[in-house]
């Protein structure tokens, strides 16, 4: 339960954070991201092997030695397109950057313990920060271009896809503001929100690095670092390291999080956008337009200076930007405090890199999570400012520790971000409202709901729960289960009874040992109704199917909670088109095996032929059924064996088949049989028996 006097006089609407997912270097999730914090871990390392193999063009210009340092995410070209439904070819040509989107949408819902269900024709906003391109350059310059190309490297189908598949209304925007992108996008999305265009937002900002000749070209311009380290407000600043990742918000107003139960990471009480308007060189920043959307900001939010108990800066780490964010800060925030209350300041991009379009994703949700855990992590790389950049003059401390920071009533925190082109963002955070964390009474007996795409993907999340560290004077397990029935029920199952964190991480063991329903073992000398019809009623869950009794059983007053571990994706390998540098031509077959190709090819009979001298109309049908799933294996790219692909009685629609793949279809089965089959005959027949069935008929008819 949450409990605030939300709005103030004269103050914009509050927006709450109710769900957080993250890709980012060294962390797979929030949690994982907020420990390496909190530790001070390094994220930066050595570009992974085949990443930066082969460039697209030939160098030019004196790039000096390759740079082979940075913030790197692993997997970026694994994906789970059956748990999106989409078919291999299509996702063998989508931008790794629109299958991480997915992905993380998927988990940010969860986290927020929203089912895709109850989001589906809503009017939700998709808004995404992106600026890179590397997968479409590398794409074209393959020479292997393919009709799923086209959607699967635009860039607007960062966020349209993300709406598509969730089946969301409302407003579907990418956002290329250079390095602000993200921040930017999230400010659009409050503004919508606010506007009343949208009940509720996915923000996400995105950045993979899978070219070297893009960083090449960074290298050539002088911004990065030549040891690998971002250097922050240090006398050593010399430059930023290239990171990659990716995070995603959901936001709703307030008051709609209070009524839907949610849990709230933060609020955001304002935000701010400007630039620099040509006041310094294109690509050098200016210190009058960083104070100026400071100061908007907080105007925005209601708060004064003296409200600001941290920033999370820009902090690129070089020596020409930091100084102008310093004395931004020290104008706009330091000067209006007391001197010797300084302002604490820190850079994500110390720990991770700058991952340039998500980087403003990447510093809000450090800025959530600080909130939440109520601490500052260390900024890492710092000694002491530079001695014409005096920080302690101008109010200003770096977080070189963590630190325990409570948010009081009123103070804010601020997350800063600044693109290239000028454009400048701020966005205030504030503590989310006081919940009630009062303690349950005595244990109460539950059950936990696990679902997934196969068995194996319910035995990881079962074990990822098993390992979760709960917080246990916060929560209660049916807190937990309460939120975990608010999840996608997919195909496999298992259920968990018990009445306490013990018996829960027994039965958890259970179903990670292959078992559908888990049990305590003291239950079974303890045969009380009310636990025998719990039992019943997980039973029913683990091998029928079906939620709702469950969440009846579970009853009201329970909360979500954050942070729990989220579907285990079973991810394949989508390695994309090659391009052409790093392709090795095939072998040319020797002379003879050519001449007996060309000779196999002549002396192959005509389909119709070969139908025809089929023993049976069983063996005619078999024939057309084996034609048509060769075919349509090869329009959706799918590998392996047909029979283990394809179901002859499923629609095509059901297969996820568009269109224009059924056109494609039908153009290649009228190339292998030269009947005359028009598109409509796809639409009129629409499964693969049904197909068989009147190609048989019209072989039939014209054999007279």
């Amino acid at each position: 339960m949450l409990t605030a006097d939300v709005r103030g006089p004269g103050t914009t609407a509050p927006i709450a954070v109710v769900g957080l997912s993250c890709r980012f270097p060294g962390a797979a999730h929030p949690a994982e991201f907020w420990q390496n914090l909190m530790s001070g871990t390094d994220s930066v390392g050595e570009v992974p092997e085949g990443r930066w193999e082969a460039r697209v063009a030939a160098a030019s210009g004196t790039v000096g030695t390759p740079v082979r340092r940075g913030g790197f995410i692993a997997g970026t070209d694994e994906f789970d397109a059956g748990l999106f439904g989409i078919r291999w070819r299509e996702a063998e040509h989508m931008d790794p950057q629109q299958r991480l989107l997915l992905e993380l949408a998927w988990e940010c819902l969860e986290d927020a313990a929203i089912e895709t269900a109850q989001v589906r024709g809503r009017q939700w906003g998709v808004y995404v920060g992106a600026c890179a391109d590397d997968f479409r350059m590398r794409y074209f310059a393959s020479g292997q271009l393919d009709r799923f190309g086209h959607m699967g490297t635009s860039r607007a189908l960062l966020a349209g896809r993300v709406s598509h598949q969730f089946g969301l209304c409302g407003p579907s925007e990418v956002l290329d503001t250079g390095q602000s992108s993200s921040l930017a996008a999230l400010h659009r999305a409050v503004s919508s929100l606010r506007l009343g265009e949208c009940e509720a937002a996915l923000v996400a900002g995105v950045n993979l690095n899978l070219l070297p000749d893009v960083t090449d070209q960074i290298q050539l311009w002088g911004g990065l670092s030549a040891d690998g380290r971002c250097r922050t407000f240090d006398e050593g600043a010399g430059g930023y390291v290239r990171a990659e990742g990716g995070g995603c918000v959901v936001l709703k107003p307030l008051d709609a999080a209070m009524r839907d139960g949610d849990h709230v990471y933060c609020v955001i009480r304002g935000s701010a956008v400007n630039n620099d308007g040509g006041r310094a060189g294109l690509g050098v920043p200016s210190q009058d337009a960083q104070q100026a959307v400071i100061e908007a900001a907080h105007r925005a939010a209601g708060v004064t200076a003296a409200d600001v108990t941290y920033v999370e800066l820009h902090g690129t780490g070089t020596p020409v930007g930091d100084p102008v964010e310093a004395r931004a800060i020290g104008e706009a925030i330091g000067a209006k405090r007391p001197q010797g209350d300084p302002v604490r300041v820190g850079s994500v991009k110390t720990n991770i890199g700058h991952l340039e379009s998500a980087a403003g994703i990447a510093g809000f949700i450090k800025a959530c999570l600080a909130l939440r855990h109520e601490q500052l992590p260390p900024s890492l790389n710092y000694r002491r400012s530079p001695a014409d950049l005096p920080l302690d003059k101008l109010n200003i401390q770096v977080v070189v520790r963590p630190v325990e920071q409570p948010c009081a009533r009123g103070e804010v925190i601020g997350v800063s971000s600044f693109g290239m082109g000028g454009t400048n963002v701020h966005v205030v955070l504030g503590a989310s409202p006081a919940e009630d964390h009062r303690a349950h009474s005595a244990a109460a007996d539950t059950v936990w709901c696990l679902s997934g795409r196969s068995r194996e993907a319910v035995r990881a999340l079962a074990g990822a729960l098993f390992h979760h560290r709960f917080p246990e004077d916060r929560y209660s397990v049916a807190d937990v289960a309460w939120t975990l029935s608010h999840r996608e029920q997919q195909e496999h199952r298992a259920a968990v009874v018990g009445g306490d964190w013990a018996e829960i991480r027994e039965g958890l063991t259970k179903v990670v040992a292959g078992h559908d329903l888990a049990a305590p073992a003291s239950w079974l000398q303890d045969a009380a109704p009310a636990r025998t019809a719990l039992v019943g009623l997980a039973g029913t869950f683990a091998y029928a199917g079906g939620i709702a009794d469950v969440r009846e059983r579970l009853g009201q007053g329970l909360r979500k909670v954050p942070g729990l571990p989220t579907y285990r994706f079973e991810r394949e390998t989508f390695t994309g088109p090659v391009h052409r540098a790093a392709a090795a031509p095939p072998p040319e077959p020797p002379a003879a095996a050519r001449r007996a190709t060309a000779q196999e090819a002549d002396c192959k009979p005509p389909f119709a032929e070969q139908w025809a001298r089929a023993a049976t109309g069983a063996d005619r049908r078999w024939l057309i059924r084996s034609l048509l799933e060769r075919e349509l294996l090869t329009v959706m790219g799918e590998p392996g064996e047909p029979q283990l692909r394809i179901d002859p009685d499923d629609t095509f629609r059901d297969m996820g088949i568009d269109s224009m793949s059924l056109i494609e279809f039908q153009d290649r089965i009228v190339t292998a049989t030269s009947l005359a089959i028009p598109e409509t005959a796809l639409f009129d027949h629409p499964t693969i028996n049904e197909l068989t069935a009147h190609m048989d008929a019209e072989l039939e008819a014209t054999r007279g």
